[in-house]
């Protein structure tokens, strides 16, 4: 299974709060990275454009810088 490598990113437990603001991220889902964004009405991580839910992410990177 891959992994993240340890560069850049961060276990999903460490994320600090204001990252949940909607922005797009770098998330591991599963084996494989995967943008995404929180949407704090569903209280879940979603796919940005289609609004489906991820079920296991595990790590987070930023892409955008933050706000």
């Amino acid at each position: 299974m891959a992994m993240p490598s340890s560069s850049g990113w961060s276990a999903i437990s460490r994320l600090p709060a204001d990252r949940k603001d909607g922005r797009r991220m770098l998330l591991w889902e599963g084996d494989q990275p995967v943008i995404g964004r929180w949407d704090a009405d569903r209280d879940h991580w979603e796919e940005p454009e289609s609004m489906q839910l991820f079920e296991a992410i595990t790590y987070w990177a930023d892409i955008e810088a933050p706000k």
